[in-house]
Protein backbone atom coordinates (compact mmCIF):
# COMPACT_ATOMS: atom_id res chain seq x y z
CA UNK A 1 0.00 0.00 0.00
CA UNK A 2 2.81 2.29 -0.39
CA UNK A 3 1.36 3.62 -3.55
CA UNK A 4 -1.66 4.62 -1.25
CA UNK A 5 0.29 5.99 1.53
CA UNK A 6 2.29 8.23 -1.21
CA UNK A 7 -1.15 9.39 -2.51
CA UNK A 8 -2.40 10.15 0.78
CA UNK A 9 0.60 12.39 1.35
CA UNK A 10 0.22 14.72 -1.37
CA UNK A 11 -3.40 14.94 -0.64
CA UNK A 12 -5.53 12.92 -3.00
CA UNK A 13 -8.81 12.43 -1.48
CA UNK A 14 -10.86 9.15 -2.65
CA UNK A 15 -13.04 6.68 -1.65
CA UNK A 16 -9.97 4.01 -0.26
CA UNK A 17 -12.26 1.36 0.48
CA UNK A 18 -12.80 0.56 -3.15
CA UNK A 19 -9.56 0.50 -3.73
CA UNK A 20 -8.21 -2.37 -6.16
CA UNK A 21 -5.10 -3.16 -8.13
CA UNK A 22 -4.92 -4.14 -11.49
CA UNK A 23 -4.92 -8.12 -11.05
CA UNK A 24 -6.92 -8.07 -8.55
CA UNK A 25 -9.78 -10.98 -9.77
CA UNK A 26 -12.43 -7.85 -9.96
CA UNK A 27 -10.28 -6.27 -12.85
CA UNK A 28 -7.71 -8.69 -14.40
CA UNK A 29 -9.98 -9.64 -16.93
CA UNK A 30 -10.57 -6.14 -17.85
CA UNK A 31 -6.84 -5.27 -17.31
CA UNK A 32 -6.03 -8.02 -20.24
CA UNK A 33 -8.58 -6.96 -22.35
CA UNK A 34 -7.40 -3.56 -22.43
CA UNK A 35 -4.08 -5.33 -23.36
CA UNK A 36 -4.98 -6.82 -25.90
CA UNK A 37 -6.85 -4.22 -27.52
CA UNK A 38 -3.85 -1.71 -27.31
CA UNK A 39 -1.51 -4.05 -28.86
CA UNK A 40 -3.74 -4.97 -31.37
CA UNK A 41 -4.44 -1.37 -31.91
CA UNK A 42 -0.03 -0.83 -31.80
CA UNK A 43 -0.48 1.51 -29.05
CA UNK A 44 1.48 -0.87 -27.07
CA UNK A 45 4.27 -2.99 -27.94
CA UNK A 46 6.11 -6.48 -27.06
CA UNK A 47 9.68 -6.31 -26.78
CA UNK A 48 12.62 -8.38 -25.74
CA UNK A 49 13.84 -6.53 -22.75
CA UNK A 50 13.69 -6.11 -19.15
CA UNK A 51 12.24 -3.17 -17.66
CA UNK A 52 14.35 -0.59 -15.59
CA UNK A 53 13.71 -2.83 -11.93
CA UNK A 54 15.91 -1.55 -9.39
CA UNK A 55 15.63 -4.00 -6.31
CA UNK A 56 17.09 -1.74 -4.03
CA UNK A 57 14.81 1.02 -4.76
CA UNK A 58 12.43 -1.64 -4.71
CA UNK A 59 10.52 0.19 -7.78
CA UNK A 60 10.37 -0.04 -11.60
CA UNK A 61 11.87 3.45 -13.33
CA UNK A 62 10.33 4.87 -16.11
CA UNK A 63 12.27 5.54 -19.35
CA UNK A 64 12.39 9.01 -18.63
CA UNK A 65 13.85 9.00 -15.05
CA UNK A 66 16.69 6.58 -16.64
CA UNK A 67 20.41 7.86 -17.22
CA UNK A 68 21.08 5.59 -20.09
CA UNK A 69 25.05 4.14 -19.51
CA UNK A 70 26.44 0.89 -20.75
CA UNK A 71 27.96 -0.57 -16.86
CA UNK A 72 30.67 -3.49 -17.20
CA UNK A 73 29.61 -4.85 -13.51
CA UNK A 74 28.96 -3.31 -9.80
CA UNK A 75 28.74 0.43 -10.20
CA UNK A 76 27.98 2.56 -7.28
CA UNK A 77 25.98 5.53 -8.34
CA UNK A 78 24.70 8.43 -6.30
CA UNK A 79 20.89 8.75 -6.75
CA UNK A 80 18.45 11.86 -5.56
CA UNK A 81 16.76 11.11 -1.69
CA UNK A 82 19.34 8.32 -1.05
CA UNK A 83 22.66 9.33 1.31
CA UNK A 84 24.56 6.31 0.21
CA UNK A 85 25.03 5.62 -3.50
CA UNK A 86 23.21 2.89 -4.66
CA UNK A 87 24.02 -0.46 -6.34
CA UNK A 88 23.77 -0.92 -9.81
CA UNK A 89 25.10 -3.37 -13.02
CA UNK A 90 24.29 -6.21 -10.77
CA UNK A 91 21.68 -8.64 -11.57
CA UNK A 92 21.17 -10.46 -7.91
CA UNK A 93 18.21 -13.27 -8.75
CA UNK A 94 15.35 -13.69 -10.73
CA UNK A 95 11.49 -14.44 -8.51
CA UNK A 96 10.61 -16.80 -11.40
CA UNK A 97 12.52 -19.08 -14.13
CA UNK A 98 13.73 -17.45 -17.16
CA UNK A 99 12.08 -18.86 -20.34
CA UNK A 100 13.10 -18.81 -24.07
CA UNK A 101 10.74 -18.05 -26.68
CA UNK A 102 7.90 -15.95 -26.59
Amino acid sequence: HRIYNQQKVMGCSMDWDRACFTMDPKLSRAVKETFVRLHEEGTIYRSKRLVNWSCRLKSAIADIEVDKRELTGRTLLPVPGYEEKVEFGVLVSFAYRAHEGD
